[in-house]
Formats: C-alpha cells, structure tokens, sequence
C-alpha cells in the first residue's frame, strides 16, 4: 500500500510539536516552582540554623555568666585572691566546677599581678596552660575587669583566645566585700569554641561553623570547612548575611554568613549551612518524575495522532493504490467505504466513476472485439471449406481449459485468441488459401506467415495483450519443429498449446480443398497419437477426457462427423 509521509507529518508534527511545548514549558515552570519552593525551604531552614544558633550562644553567655558571678561572688575567694593563695582558691571554687556545665568548662583566677592562681575542669584536673597568666592578662577583657571598668553591658567582659581548640572566655572582676569594695583579682570563665559548635542544636546534616576576622575556620561541626573569602567577608554587615553556594567534602552546601559579635567584641563570623546535595537530588528527582510522566504523556499522544493519522491516510493510501490499478487497466478495481465524511463521499464517487469507466470500457472492448470477430468471420468466409473455424476453435479451446481446470481469466484470452488465431490470413492470398491441390514451398512459406502477420496486426490493441501469445504460436509443436518460432516444450505458453490442439482437431474435420474431412473419433485418435511429439500431453489428455463433450459441443454448433477416414499428415490436416 502506498504512503504518504509529508501527509502524515501534517497530521501527526502538530501533536508532538504540542506536546514538546507542553512538556518543556510545563517542566520548567514546576521545576521553577518545586525549586523556588525547595530553595525557600532551604533559605528557611539557614534562617532558622542561624536563629538557633545565636539564640544558643545567648543562652550559653546567660549560663557562663551566672557561673562566672557565682564564682567571683563565693565567700572567702577575694581574700584568697589578694593573698595570692592558690590552694584555698582551688578549694572554695572547685564545687562550682565540678557541678557545673559542660564537661570541658574551664576557670581560672587571676591576681592583679596577672599571675594565674589555679584553673579548674570539671572534673578537678589542674590545668596548666598559661599557667604564668601573661596570656589572659594581656587579653582587653582581662585589663578592663581588673581595672573595674564598666560599660553598658556592665563590668562583665569577653574574648577568644588564640589556643588550641580556641577558648571562649567570660571574665568578671573580683571584689572584697569591705565598705569600700576594691577589685584584687579576675575570675575567668571559659568554654572550647568546638564544643560550643557540638552543643547547638540542628539536623545531623546542619553544619555551624566559626570563623576568625580574616575568615579562618576555629571551629566547625564538619571538618574540610573552607576560609571564607574576601568578597563574602566584605559583604557581611550586621544587617546583611550572606548567603552562598560551595562545596565541602565533595557535597554541595547552601551556606548563610553572619557577622559574630558577643558583648560588643567583633570575634569573626558565624556560618550555618544545609547540604544543597539533597536539594538538588530533590529537584533532580522531580524532574526526573516529571520526564517520566510527559515522557508517557507523549508517547500517548504521538501513538493517538499516529492512529488518527493512520485513520485519516489509510482510506487515502487505498484509493490511491485503486487509482494506480485502474491506470494499470484494471476497471473492476473498487474502494470500501468506511465512513460518510469527505474521504467516504470521495470513495463513493472513486467507485462510481470507475463502475462507469468500466462499463464504458468494457462496452468499447466489446465493440471492437466484435469488429475483430466480424473480421476473422470474413477471413473464414473466403475459404468455404473452413467456415466458422475461428468459432469452433474457441469452443474447443474453452472446454479443455475447464478440463484443465484453469481459471475464467484464462477462459476469456481463450476465447479472444480462439476467434482471432487466423486473423493473419488476411495477408494470405486467396489463391493459396483455396487452391485444390497441394501447396509448394512458397505457398508454404505464405500459409507460414499468417501466425506472425496477425501478432503484427493486433499488438497495439491494449485489451488483447494476453491473447497475443496463442494467435502467435498456435502452430508450434512440442517437439520444435513448428513455426515461426520453433519454440519446444514449456517454452510454448500453456494457452497456445490449447489453441494448436483445438485448431489442429478442427482442421482434421473440416472437408479441404485437396480432401475431405475425417471423422471425429478418428482425428481424436491422431491427436492422441502425436502427444509427445506435436501436442502437449496434458493437453491431449485433457481432449481424451472431454472428448465427447467436445464432439457434442461442435455438432451443437452445426458440424456433422465425416463417416470415413484415412491416413494423412497432421501438419497438412492443419
């Protein structure tokens, strides 16, 4: 069946051309949607890690002060302070330590010298880190407590040190408790920046990170933290985070930087951060749901216009594969109509116009054969001896075809072929087509002639193309030895071998001008006894078989069987 693409793409690139639009735009706008939705829950979550974190550095300045005022306000530690006794020191505040929170907390007291009298962990452990004091004296906290400065936050003051882990310090001015309080010492109370990080609450995937001034990692609750650039630094203000992209450990990381400012000390920055791994594994997944979900959509879609499109071509490819049969000549050829739409209509009247040209055609054809068949009549009517031959050589041909079995196609080339096989002898003189006594050579080579000169004739008569074959060859043998061609065996076209034995068993029976005719049984036997040699045995064994139905056949017709016989060529009879 004949397709037409371009047809089809009309019908079916509107479809997918809809459906890409669809579906990329429609992408893109839940993607922008899911992921606006997936970033602002992800710039949430970072607000709510950073609330949560001053929030806890708050409480954890609350927690450090009220121990750091316990301990400067104990009994008795401002007399150990001016007396520079470590021992009663360590004892009067060693409770407060031990009770207190967390595990790594650390005081230390110092005198105004500067000179470190104990330092305390919670589990009683001296600690001997700067244990000269110069360290801690040095710090402006330290020199503002002992000199009892106050400011708007009050006499308690703060700093990070630069140890390992760095230290986060609370300092508060010791006081005697006489009429005139004087300040004889400092009490300080400190806590590791790492442990600070490990006590703000957040998800296991939450990151917190410190940061000093130039943007150097102190301490983080994920290691491989990355400095902070100058750009980001210079871009944080109290007033304004940052808010970046970056990649730790080989993960991606949404990460909000603030400014970290304790008591009014500028210490750095305070980074929160949420993996943007997950993030974008969400969206990544979305939009491989969504890819999915159009991928099916437009695969239904294309299948139901290639369906339709089919629908729409198919009737349209069989009328065009009916139109290329009729140009090929064949009229009976029909459309089945399978709708009532236009292409319907269009097949009904494929199908009228052809049922006219078929009966105009056939009408014409018939006309012409029968100008054909008054013409091969007249060919009979020269030679009296073989009136009606074309005639009955058409009845015998047709019923050995329908002994043969074969099809009502064959039965009508027969039945053209039959009547039309001595058309040729019109190019034959009548001299030689009546003369009474035997023929010479080139009367011969004449009588010859008439099988080639009547496929000349008709050759350009389209309808009479399969009949061709049997008006040319109704004269060559099984053996070779027939004219013109001296074709053998299966190379003679099946009809043509019908036609040679129809034509022959008529001959035989037929009075000539140099003898009488024979009887039918006796030319059946003749017939029968040249199978192998001139006729072809199917052929012949077809003709035994309906043997007398076709002598009935011609004496229905109005030929009566010779009463006697004799001997003679066969080639002659013809």
């Amino acid at each position: 069946m004949l397709r037409h693409p371009s047809l089809r793409r009309r019908i079916v690139l509107p479809f997918i051309v809809l459906v890409l639009f669809i579906g990329v735009v429609g992408i893109a706008v839940v993607s922008a949607q899911v992921g606006g939705s997936a970033e602002g829950a992800a710039d949430n979550s970072l607000v709510q890690n950073s609330l949560r974190t001053n929030d806890r550095l708050a409480a954890l300045e609350n927690d450090r002060l009220q121990q750091l005022r316990a301990a400067a306000d104990t009994a008795g530690i401002a007399t150990a302070t001016a007396r520079s006794d470590g021992v009663a020191a360590e004892r009067l505040l060693g409770p407060i330590v031990g009770n207190a929170q967390p595990e790594h907390l650390v005081l230390r007291v110092l005198n105004l010298a500067g000179r470190q009298l104990v330092a305390l962990h919670r589990n009683g452990a001296t600690v001997e880190a700067f244990a000269d004091g110069a360290g801690y004296a040095g710090q402006a906290a330290v020199r503002h407590a002992m000199a009892g400065d106050r400011d708007s936050l009050g006499d308690k003051y703060l700093f990070l040190s630069n140890e390992t882990p760095p230290m986060l310090y609370w300092v508060a001015p010791i006081w005697t408790d006489t009429l005139s309080p004087t300040v004889v010492g400092a009490a300080l109370m400190g806590e590791a920046l790492p442990e600070i990080v490990q006590t703000i609450p957040g998800t296991s995937s939450d990151v917190v990170a410190f940061f000093d001034p130039f943007g150097k990692l102190l301490a983080g609750s994920l290691t491989g933290v990355p400095s902070l650039s100058t750009d980001v630094r210079n871009a944080v203000t109290q007033k304004t985070p940052v808010r970046i992209v970056t990649a730790w450990q080989s993960h991606s990381y949404r990460l909000l930087v603030n400014d970290w400012t304790m008591r009014g000390n500028d210490l750095g920055y305070v980074g929160v951060a949420v993996t943007a791994s997950d993030l974008s594994g969400s969206l990544n997944a979305i939009r491989l749901v969504l890819v999915a979900l159009f991928g099916a959509i437009a695969l239904g879609t294309i299948l139901i216009g290639l369906a339709l499109a089919d629908r729409i071509t198919r009737p349209i490819d069989r009328l065009v594969a009916s139109m290329a049969r009729v140009s090929a000549g064949d009229y009976s050829r029909r459309v089945e109509v399978e709708s009532a739409d236009e292409i319907g209509h269009l097949a009904q009247s494929f199908n009228a116009m052809t049922a006219a040209l078929e009966a105009q055609i056939r009408a014409r054809e018939e006309a012409y054969f029968r100008n054909l068949e008054a013409l091969a009549r007249v060919i009979d009517a020269r030679d009296p001896y073989t009136f009606e031959h074309s005639a009955r050589v058409e009845a015998v041909s047709q019923e050995l075809a329908e002994g043969m079995g074969l099809p009502t196609s064959d039965l009508v080339v027969l039945r053209r072929a039959g009547l039309l096989h001595d058309i040729g002898k019109i190019g034959v003189a009548d001299a030689i087509l009546g003369k009474k006594g035997p023929l010479n050579d080139e009367e011969w080579a004449a009588i010859r002639r008439h099988p080639a000169i009547g496929f000349e004739m008709l050759k350009d008569v389209p309808f009479l193309q399969s009949s061709l074959d049997p008006i040319r060859h109704h004269h060559e043998r099984w053996d070779g030895e027939g004219y013109p061609d001296k074709l053998k065996g299966t190379a003679i076209s099946q009809l043509a071998r019908i036609v040679t034995v129809a034509d022959a068993f008529d001959a035989m029976t037929s009075d000539r001008p140099y003898r009488k005719s024979f009887s039918f049984e006796f030319a059946a036997r003749a017939i029968e006894s040249e199978s192998g040699r001139q006729f072809d045995p199917a052929v012949v064994a077809a003709f035994m078989a309906r043997k007398a139905t076709i002598f009935a056949r011609l004496e229905e017709m109005g030929k009566k069987p010779a009463p006697h016989a004799s001997d003679i060529r066969l080639d002659e009879a013809a």
